[in-house]
C-alpha cells in the first residue's frame, strides 16, 4: 500500500462525518465483509454510518461469526432495489434519494463499479460529494458513470486496476488513489501448522466462477496431479455463469471424486478453514481478496503472475507466483508444497505477517478517512490527494 501518497491535512484528530456506504450485495464473500469491515471500524472511530445494499444481510456476511453480528457500533443497514441496473432500480431510485436527503450525508461512498451512476444520481440529489471505490477490473463494454462536480476521488485496489481506467475509459489518472481493501487479522485464525505429512491435502481456488477467474486451469492442474498419483483433494468455490462448464469438465477428466463444487450460497470463510493450500489461477487479478484472507489464515498462496497480484505475493517469499494459464505450473508448485511442509509453512508465515502490516484494516481506514478529510475538511469539494509518481 505504499505506492500512493495520501496527503493528510493539517488541524488533528478528523472530524466525525455522517458516511453513507452502498454496496451491491451482502453475502459470505471477500469484498462484502471488506466493506461491512469498513463501516464497523468507520463507526468505531466516531463517524455516523449507514449502509445501503441491494439485497442481502449481515447474518449472510458473517453467517457462522455470532461476535460480528453483535459488535458494538453496527451500522444501520437499509436494503434498496435503488441499487439494481433494471427498471425496477430505476423506478425506486426517488423513493431511495428522498431518504438520502432526509440522512443529509456529508459524503457517498459507493463501492463497485455497477454503482457508478446511482452514486453519481444520488450526489446530484442531495448536492453533496461522492467517492467511488472500485476493487476489480471493469467488464467489457463497461464504463463508470461520473459527475465532475460530485465525484471527487475513485478507490482503486492496486495499480493495475488504476492502469485499466485510464486506458480503457479515459478516467483522469489524478482523480484516483490506490487503497485496497484492508482485513482484521484478530479475526482470522493462525493455521500457519495445517499442512503435514501423513494427511491428504485439500486445495482450493475461490473466485467468481467466470473465465478469466481461470478456474479451468485450476481442474487441469488437478487432472495432472492425479495422473501423476497424487493424493489431493480440490474444492471450487464460487457463484457464477461458468459453473456448468467447470462441472462438465470435471467430469470429462474423471475428477468428480477429486474436485467438489461448494454449495450455494458459498461461505468463504468456511472454504478456507477446510483447505491447506489456496490457488488463484486468475488470468488477470486485480488485487485477490480471497488470496489476502487465505494469507491473513497462514494459507500458502499460489496465484498466476497477473495484474494487481504483484502487490500482493513476492514469489518464493509471501506466496508463489507462476505463469499465466499454465496448469502444469501451478501443479508443480502445488505438489512441491505438499512435499515440502516446511517450506510451505514459511510462506503462509511470511504471507500473514506482510498482510497484518501492509492490508490491516486499521491502515485502511486510516486513509479512507484521509481522503475523506481531503475532500470535506475545509467544506469545498475540490480534490485535494496527489497520488506518487503523477
Amino acid at each position: 500500500m505504499s505506492d500512493t501518497a495520501i496527503e493528510r491535512p493539517a488541524g488533528g484528530a478528523p472530524a466525525a462525518r455522517r458516511i453513507l456506504l452502498m454496496t451491491p450485495r451482502l453475502e459470505p464473500t471477500a469484498p462484502c465483509r471488506a466493506v461491512v469491515g469498513l463501516a464497523l471500524e468507520l463507526a468505531k472511530a466516531g463517524h455516523e454510518v449507514q449502509l445501503v445494499s441491494r439485497r442481502g444481510s449481515i447474518d449472510r456476511v458473517f453467517p457462522r461469526d455470532p461476535a460480528a453480528l453483535t459488535a458494538r457500533g453496527l451500522p444501520p443497514i437499509w436494503i434498496s432495489r435503488a441499487l439494481a441496473r433494471n427498471l425496477r432500480g430505476w423506478l425506486s431510485l426517488w423513493g431511495l434519494a428522498r431518504r438520502v436527503g432526509e440522512l443529509n450525508p456529508d459524503l457517498i461512498h459507493a463501492h463497485g463499479a455497477e454503482l457508478a451512476g446511482v452514486g453519481a444520481r444520488l450526489a446530484r440529489h442531495v448536492r453533496k460529494p461522492y467517492v467511488l471505490a472500485v476493487d476489480d477490473f471493469l467488464d467489457p463494454g463497461q464504463s463508470v458513470a461520473r459527475s465532475r462536480r460530485f465525484l471527487q476521488r475513485v478507490l482503486v485496489a492496486s495499480k493495475a486496476v488504476r492502469v485499466d481506467l485510464v486506458n480503457r475509459i479515459g478516467l483522469e489518472r489524478d482523480l484516483i488513489d490506490i487503497v485496497p481493501s484492508g482485513v482484521d487479522i484478530a479475526r482470522y485464525p493462525d493455521r500457519t501448522h495445517r499442512l503435514v505429512e501423513g494427511r491428504v491435502p485439500v486445495v482450493g481456488a475461490i473466485d467468481r466462477l467466470v473465465e478469466s477467474k481461470g478456474q479451468e486451469q485450476f481442474i487441469r492442474a488437478a487432472h495432472l496431479l492425479a495422473m501423476r498419483g497424487r493424493s489431493a483433494q480440490f474444492v471450487i468455490a464460487g457463484e457464477g455463469p461458468d459453473r456448468k462448464r467447470l462441472q462438465n469438465l470435471v467430469a470429462e477428466l474423471d475428477l468428480v471424486d477429486r474436485v467438489t463444487f461448494a454449495r450455494s450460497p458459498v461461505d468463504q470463510l468456511e472454504v478456507l478453514k477446510a483447505i491447506d493450500i489456496l490457488v488463484v489461477p486468475a488470468l488477470n487479478e486485480a488485487l485477490g481478496l480471497p488470496a489476502i484472507e487465505a494469507m491473513a489464515s497462514g494459507i500458502p498462496v499460489v496465484a498466476a503472475s497477473s495484474g494487481g497480484i504483484f502487490s500482493l505475493i513476492e514469489s518464493g517469499k509471501t506466496g508463489v507466483l507462476v505463469p499465466k494459464k499454465s496448469a502444469d505450473a501451478i501443479a508443480t508448485q502445488i505438489e512441491d508444497l505438499i512435499d515440502d511442509p516446511r517450506r510451505a509453512r514459511q510462506l503462509a508465515e511470511a504471507g500473514r505477517a506482510h498482510v497484518a502490516r501492509e492490508f490491516n484494516i486499521n491502515s485502511v481506514v486510516d486513509r479512507v478517512t484521509t481522503i475523506y478529510e481531503n475532500i470535506l475538511g475545509d467544506g469545498s469539494t475540490e480534490r485535494g490527494n496527489e497520488v506518487a509518481g503523477q
